[in-house]
C-alpha cells in the first residue's frame, strides 16, 4: 500500500477530476459543454472505478452524478490537499491557510471588527471568509471545505463535529429617527401596526415568530420590504424609509440614523452563535488548532 500512488489507474489528476465533478454537480455540469473534456473526465472516472474496483457514478441519473463512496473519496483528496498545501506553505515560509464560513452579518459585525485581534493570536494565518448559510456551513465543515464555521448552538451538526466559544445576542427593533414615531424601549407587537417593516425574507425562525406574535394581536403586519440578508436590512433602515429588526450587535452600524426598541415576545428569538470545526481535521492543521485554542481563550 506504501505504493498505491504508482500503481496504474490512479494519480493525482484523476482525483482531481473527481473533486472538479464533485463541486460541479455531474460529469456534463464539470465539462462545461466541452465534448472532449466530457469525454476525458468520463474515462478518468472509469479508471478510477476500475482501479478501487467499485462504482463511483450513480448510472440510474441523467446525468450521472457521484455516488457515497465517490464523496468520501473526494473528501479524503480534499484532505489530503489541504495537508499538501500546508505543507508547501510552511517550506516556502508561506502563511497557513485558514477558511471560516458564516453569514455575511457575522463577518461584517462580528469577525471583521475584530480581525486585528484574530491576526495577533493567529500569527502567520491566511484567513478566508466565505459567505454560507448555515446548512452550508455544516456540509462544507464535514468534507473539509471549511476549517471552521460559525453556526447558531441550535443547528444539528451531528456527532462529527464539536464546538466552542459562544456569542448570545437578541433581536432589536430599529426606526429611522426620520418617521417621528415616539414608541417606548420596550414595545407591544401592536407598536408595529403603522410602521413599514424590512424584513427578511424565506420562512426561517424570525419570521415565522414575528407572523406568530402578529396573528396572536390580530394584527396584519405592514411589510413592505423583503430582503435577503441582515446587511440590506441595515442599509434600508439607513435609507430612513423602512423600519427593520437587526442582531442588537448591529446598533453602532445605525445609531445615528435610528431608534432602538425591544419588542415584547422577541424573547423567544434570542440567538447564540458557536464556532464549530472537525476534530479529526485540527489534528493535522496547526492553523486550525491554534484557532480553536484562541477562541476558547476569547469567547469562553
Amino acid at each position: 500500500m506504501d505504493r498505491i500512488l504508482s500503481m496504474s489507474g490512479l494519480s493525482l489528476e484523476r482525483l482531481q477530476t473527481l473533486r472538479e465533478i464533485a463541486e460541479s454537480g455531474s460529469i456534463v455540469e464539470a465539462a462545461r459543454g466541452d465534448a472532449n473534456r466530457q469525454s476525458q473526465y468520463s474515462r478518468q472516472i472509469g479508471e478510477l472505478e476500475q482501479f478501487f474496483g467499485i462504482e463511483l457514478l450513480n448510472r440510474e441519473s441523467r446525468p450521472y452524478r457521484l455516488n457515497g463512496e465517490a464523496a468520501e473519496l473526494v473528501q479524503i483528496t480534499s484532505e489530503y490537499e489541504q495537508k499538501l498545501g500546508d505543507f508547501y506553505n510552511r517550506c516556502r515560509d508561506r502563511p497557513r491557510s485558514l477558511t471560516v464560513g458564516a453569514g455575511d452579518s457575522v463577518f461584517q459585525w462580528l469577525l471583521l471588527p475584530d480581525i486585528e485581534q484574530w491576526q495577533t493570536s493567529l500569527p502567520n494565518v491566511a484567513l478566508h471568509f466565505k459567505n454560507l448559510r448555515t446548512l452550508e456551513v455544516i456540509g462544507q465543515l464535514q468534507d473539509g471545505e471549511v476549517d471552521l464555521g460559525v453556526v447558531r448552538n441550535t443547528a444539528t451538526l451531528g456527532t462529527s463535529l464539536k464546538t466552542a466559544g459562544s456569542i448570545k445576542f437578541s433581536y432589536r427593533l430599529f426606526v429611522p429617527k426620520r418617521m417621528r414615531k415616539k414608541l417606548p424601549p420596550d414595545c407591544p407587537i401592536e407598536c408595529l401596526g403603522d410602521l413599514p417593516l424590512a424584513v427578511l425574507d424565506g420562512k426561517g425562525d424570525f419570521r415565522t415568530r414575528l407572523a406568530e406574535l402578529a396573528r396572536e394581536a390580530g394584527l396584519e403586519l405592514p411589510i413592505q420590504l423583503e430582503l435577503s440578508s441582515l446587511p440590506l436590512i441595515a442599509n434600508a433602515i439607513k435609507s430612513g424609509r423602512f423600519a427593520g429588526f437587526l442582531p442588537e450587535f448591529a446598533a453602532p452600524l445605525v445609531a445615528d440614523r435610528a431608534t432602538v426598541h425591544e419588542v415584547v415576545g422577541f424573547e423567544l428569538l434570542n440567538r447564540e452563535l458557536v464556532f464549530a470545526w472537525h476534530p479529526k481535521k485540527a489534528q493535522s492543521r496547526t492553523a486550525l488548532e491554534d484557532a480553536v485554542n484562541f477562541l476558547k481563550r476569547t469567547f469562553p
